[in-house]
Formats: structure tokens, sequence, C-alpha cells
């Protein structure tokens, strides 16, 4: 099937220097510098050329790591789509409001702002383009602080086809212009990626003379497998150990055209020395993936998203799970070329934001993540950093990470025991040293349960059912004797 090409793509974007010289900037971009935010779905480490894949092809991803800074150790607050967003839009553990995993009753609260509502409330124009996944309890998009919406509510989506109305297959669902249904995607021969591209484009152009938010929330590089016409030969050139993998850096190659889009308006406009631009994934490589079976890999099998060298898929609190790439490009404030290699997170990208502010949060949760910025230009933060420690649960997953201590246990690609990774010298994940430091793996389970004894329980969720209940009266899980009786059990 044929689709729509980008309205702009690497070819057609290129302005002349004096065309640009006749388009003045703002000038209260220093103080109201624009926001991008720019959160993809299931893209992994391995999805990146910057990261040193010569299998993907990522080019102006790549230049945007180049001209700013990437984090090594960055990870995200849930290793599924939801949670993640929900922690990431809020800059707090989405656990403190009773969010664990993917479920259409999960709720951020209208007293707890959203990203979009904290840049509303500055007199921004906001917009939010792509999937929104974000529970029906906590509303739609221009109910939570967007001004513009185009996408869909859901999680899930095809690139090729829609509905016109409710009602249908739920990876059918329409598309929406704010409120109103969009015609079908296969109407316009479009295809999803795209479409969004073209939309976040759009929103940029309609608002280069004031402040402006943008959450470009990309389907991409989600399955079901599609890619538009052309692009799978304009990586003919790509050496890969299976033709699968070609494919899908064909899927990524058009959400890479959509960020060099993205960048050219900017640079048409002169905003980008002054645009704040976060690019992240929401979780780690889908285990299910591929065209041929057994389309469920093991470590080292994948043929179409990468983990890299890491262990662990989407779903666990291995670090193939929750590592993803991220990036923060800011000319007028971030050097160029700097690679930050101590543990950051999602939850970051709301109080960053609110630094450049000063915006004081007034709600239940006080923010969880913390302003980067003075991490990667302050020469005197240089040696400190802005985590000590992470957690997480997903469902029944769990995981804490303690300086370079990683305390994790899973419901699958793994032994069902609770394991014990020093980061620093193992970051992959192959030795388990739960019984050689048994006093470390005590301690980090200790703290990790006292931290969820803080956590409610969503009465709408059976999940998380392997918590500690009984923490805060006293009861500990002796990490030794637990190891034990899975042991035998198996």
């Amino acid at each position: 099937m044929s689709v729509c090409k980008l309205a702009f793509t690497a070819t057609a974007i290129l302005t002349s220097g004096a065309a640009l010289a006749a388009i003045h900037p703002r000038a209260d971009l220093e103080t109201k510098p624009n926001v991008i935010v720019i959160y993809t779905d299931d893209q992994g480490w391995g999805d990146v050329g910057y990261h040193g894949f010569d299998d993907i092809h990522t080019p102006h991803i790549d230049a945007l790591a180049a001209g700013g800074t990437y984090f090594t150790q960055a990870y995200v607050s849930a290793s599924v789509c939801a949670p993640s967003r929900a922690g990431m839009l809020t800059g707090v553990y989405q656990q403190r409001m009773g969010i664990y995993g993917n479920f259409a009753q999960n709720h951020i609260p209208r007293s707890q702002p959203l990203m979009m509502e904290m840049m509303q409330s500055l007199g921004y124009k906001t917009g939010v383009v792509g999937k929104w996944h974000m529970g029906e309890p906590t509303g739609k998009p221009n109910e939570r602080g967007a001004d513009f919406f185009y996408g869909f509510h859901g999680g899930s989506h095809n690139y090729l086809l829609s509905d016109a109305e409710e009602g249908g297959k739920p990876w059918l669902s329409p598309l929406y212009r704010n409120t109103t249904p969009e015609p079908p995607i296969q109407e316009s021969n479009g295809y999803l990626t795209e479409l969004f591209t073209d939309e976040a484009v759009g929103f940029i152009e309609r608002h280069v003379d004031q402040p402006f938010f943008l959450h470009l929330a990309h389907f991409a590089v989600h399955h079901p497998w599609q890619v538009p016409d052309g692009y799978i030969e304009r990586l003919d050139h790509l050496e890969v150990h299976h033709e699968e993998r070609r494919f899908f850096a064909a899927q990524s190659l058009v959400l890479d055209d959509g960020v060099g889009a993205l960048m050219a308006t900017l640079d048409k406009h002169n905003l980008t020395d002054n645009t704040l631009i976060f690019f992240m994934s929401d979780n780690g490589t889908p285990q299910g993936q591929g065209f041929e079976e057994p389309r469920r890999k093991q470590r080292g099998e994948t043929t179409m998203s990468s983990p890299g060298p890491f262990n662990g898929f989407k779903g666990d609190t291995y670090e193939g799970g929750i590592r993803v790439p991220f990036i923060i490009h800011y000319p007028a404030q971030i050097p160029a070329g700097q690679v930050y290699p101590h543990m950051v997170s999602a939850l970051d990208i709301m109080p960053t934001i609110a630094a450049r502010f000063n915006y004081s949060l007034d709600a239940d949760f006080n923010f969880d993540g913390v302003d980067l910025l003075p991490f990667l230009v302050d020469e005197a933060n240089s040696t400190s950093k802005p985590h000590t420690t992470l957690y997480w649960r997903r469902d029944e997953d769990y995981a804490i990470r303690d300086g370079d201590w990683k305390l994790t246990w899973n419901d699958a690609n793994g032994p069902q025991t609770i394991q014990l990774f020093n980061m620093a010298n193992d970051p992959f994940e192959d030795n388990d040293l739960a019984n050689t430091h048994s006093e470390i793996a005590q301690n980090l389970k200790d703290q990790f349960d006292a931290w969820e004894a803080t956590l409610p329980i969503n009465k709408l969720s059976e999940k998380p059912t392997n918590r500690n209940q009984d923490f805060d009266k006293g009861h500990q899980v002796n990490v030794k004797r637990f190891n034990e009786t899975v042991t035998k059990s198996h």
C-alpha cells in the first residue's frame, strides 16, 4: 500500500541562509523557551545509532544527541507504556497514585498537575500529538491541559487503518482532532507516524510567535510491523543480521525523518537554540517481535528491536526493560556533545522544565524527579549525582537501584529468585550476587519494602499481589530463605 510522504523530508527541509536571516525569533525566548517532549514507544537501547549500533539508521536522532547531552544510564519509571507515561508527565512515582501496570482504570488525580497543565498555567500554548493511554478516569488530553490534541486515546493502534467512530476494535479506534473524530486513515492513504509528524510541525508553525509546549507522543516503533512504501529500499545499504531488522529499521526511519522535520521547522524560524527538547523512549525492547515463529524472543535472539547488550525486555525490571535512550537538547544552555554517565530518570523531565520557570508544585505529591540542568552545566555539580536510589514496581515485578547495587525480582526471563547485581562491574546482569553478598541483598530488600509500604493499593487493580503488606508492622522477607524456597520448588 502506498502512503503519504512526510510534509518535510531530509531532502526538502533545507532553507537558504538568506531566508533564515529574514525570520526573527521572539524577543522573549530567553525567559520563555519553547519546550518539546518527544516520547517514543518501545524503542530499545539498541535502536539508535548514537549508542554505537550500525544496523539501525537514525541520523536525525543521532544529530539531536550530538547537539546536546545523551545519558548512558537513563531509566523510565516503569517497563510498560501507561505507568511510564504517568510518571514522566507528573515527575512523581506513579505508584504513589496507585498506578502499577497497564489497565483502563489508571488514575492520575485532577489535583496532580500534568506537564501540559503546568505549561498552560504559565501562559504557554500547549499541544499533545500522538498516543494518550492515560486511563479513563484521568480524563482526555483537552481536559488535562492540552489546547490542541491530535491522536488516539488508547494504548495501541494500526498505522494504516482507523475507524470513523468508536465501538470497533481498540487498535482501529478513531483519531481525534481535539474532541472530534477524524476521517479514517485509509481515506487519505496515510501512515500514523507521518500524520503525527505533520500535526506536530503544524502546531509549531501556528505558534512561532508565542511560547509553546508540545508533547509529541509517537506510537512508533511499537507493533504492528507496518512500513510505508520506499523506506525499506532506503536501507538497502544497511548490514543486518536478519531481514526483519531491516524492516524494523525502516519503521524507525519514518520516526527519524519526523525528528528531522521537527528540527528543520525550528531552524526555519530561528527557534532551535532556545527550545528545550527531551527525547526518550517509554520502555525497552518488546520480547514479542518479528514475522517468523517463535515470535517471543530470548536474549541475544532478537530480530527487530534490540535491548543492546542488556538483559531482559519490556515488562521486566531488568535493564532491557527500563534502561532507554534519552537526550536533552538545549543549545542556549547545554553544550553540545556531552555524554552523561550517572543515573537519571524520566521522572526528571517535569522538574527540569518546572525549574526553568521557578514553578512551585501545589499538589498531593511533590516531585520525585530532580532538575537535571545544574548537573549538566554547572562544574560545581560535576561530581555529584542526581539520584542515589531509584525504585520500580510494575505489576508483580520490582527492583531497587541504590548506588552501584541493584536488587530485582521478575516473573519472566529469570529464575524467579530475588537477584542482586553490581551495576558498575556487571551492567548486563549476568552474575547474580545475592548468595555471596547476602547482607547487601537483605538491606536492599528492606529498603525497597520500606518504600513500598508507603504506597497505596489501587482498589480497581488486583496487582501487585507479592508486596510485603506487613513490613510496617515489622515483617521482614528473608531474601536467603525466599530464594531457597523458590529453588527447591523448581
